[in-house]
């Protein structure tokens, strides 16, 4: 029967979140999955090692074995183009990219000429139908909104300007996948800000997470206090990815994976409740918004707040996440809500979670999920 499940990035923690909703919902048997290693049983311990690390019971982390191991990647995908598996492909949830806001020297190769290559393995085959390109919302770049909501539209500006070389490649990627190979099935899937899971907090990854820690420590930040932001855990992303896997039909060619207007949430609630899971008193009234360029005057505080971390390191990468954060987008997500998907859970309701998981590692290796 061709309704095989394709998943690229089952190591990493999208998608690997995804690959251990799928086995919860009883999918394991139609899973294949795009992974590499030193050798087949080199990648299948690093991909159940993942899934492992994501919450997966011993149990279902053994699901995976050599009948759902694609060996390969994303640049030498022409080595398992004749395997026959592929012919029974229906659906792939493309997670596989390079999730950095350094500007790495293999972005474009990895999550540009990736995505082509697979778009071109993919194309064509019979039994294809559905091609879920899992991008970023701010591939729509900066400039999207006049009023900070930004909606789900397909056609994203080719000259927009972006903050991060990161989000660029993702806008390109998804601009090339469908001038390249019109009639692809592809859905652009565009997650928010992800940060944490509900159950297992930042155990995963701290990702992102630590901005929220270091501008309470700060009592400082780009963003207003009652400004809201858009953040959504892993583990609703994989199960909202799945359930668009899986639907028999789609009403939209576009989704955002967001928190949107009902479930965003403000500066303000985020100080209250990560305040609530350190038993600290939240900044409130005492914290102080400042612009890009104001954040290096606070490196004395950074260096008294934070000792031992790489305070030029640390200003660099708040000036990266400060532009983001000015920006202050919320995602409209009308399109998956309307699928029936329910609305994400709210950052301040799973966020002493994630300062519980990550209350001992230093705020500088939580940075290292970022700056590869």
């Amino acid at each position: 029967m061709n309704d095989t499940i394709l998943i690229t990035g089952s190591t990493g923690f999208l998608g690997g979140a995804t690959v251990v909703q799928a086995l919860r919902s009883g999918l394991g048997s139609r899973l294949l999955l795009l992974a590499r290693g030193k050798d087949s049983v080199d990648a299948l311990e690093r991909i159940r090692a993942n899934l492992r690390l994501l919450g997966a019971t011993s149990e279902e982390a053994a699901e995976i074995g050599v009948p759902q191991l694609l060996f390969g990647d994303l640049g030498t995908l022409d080595t398992v183009s004749a395997d026959p598996r592929l012919q029974q492909v229906s659906v792939c949830v493309h997670s596989a990219a390079l999730a950095t806001f350094s500007n790495h020297p293999s972005l474009e190769k990895v999550n540009v000429d990736g995505t082509l290559a697979l778009g071109r393995l993919l194309y064509r085959r019979p039994a294809f139908r559905r091609f879920l390109y899992i991008g970023t919302a701010m591939a729509c770049g900066v400039g999207a909104s006049d009023d900070g909501t930004v909606t789900e539209q397909l056609a994203l500006r080719p000259e927009a300007d972006h903050l991060v070389p990161y989000t660029r490649s993702k806008a390109l990627a998804e601009r090339m996948l469908q001038a390249k190979f019109p009639g692809l099935p592809v859905v652009m899937v565009r997650p928010s800000i992800v940060v944490g899971h509900t159950t297992l907090g930042c155990a995963p990854s701290q990702s992102i997470f630590w901005v929220f820690l270091v501008a309470q420590l700060l009592g400082a930040f780009t963003i207003a206090l009652d400004d809201r932001i858009d953040v959504v855990p892993v583990d609703w992303c994989a199960a909202s990815i799945m359930a668009l896997a899986l639907k028999p039909e789609l009403a939209h060619d576009v989704y955002h994976l967001s928190a949107g207007m009902a479930s965003s949430v403000s500066f303000r609630e985020v100080d209250v409740a990560l305040a609530a899971a350190r038993g600290v008193t939240p900044v409130g009234a005492a914290y102080r918004q400042t612009d890009v360029r104001g954040l290096a005057d606070l490196m004395p505080r950074m260096r008294e707040v934070i000792p031992g971390c790489n305070d030029r390191l640390l200003l660099r990468a708040l000036k990266l996440y400060g532009g983001f954060a000015k920006l202050s987008y919320v995602f409209r997500n009308d399109n998956l809500l309307a699928e029936g998907i329910p609305p994400s859970p709210r950052l301040s309701d799973y966020l002493a979670r994630c300062y519980d998981s990550a209350r001992d590692i230093p705020v500088a290796t939580q940075m290292e999920w970022d700056f590869k």
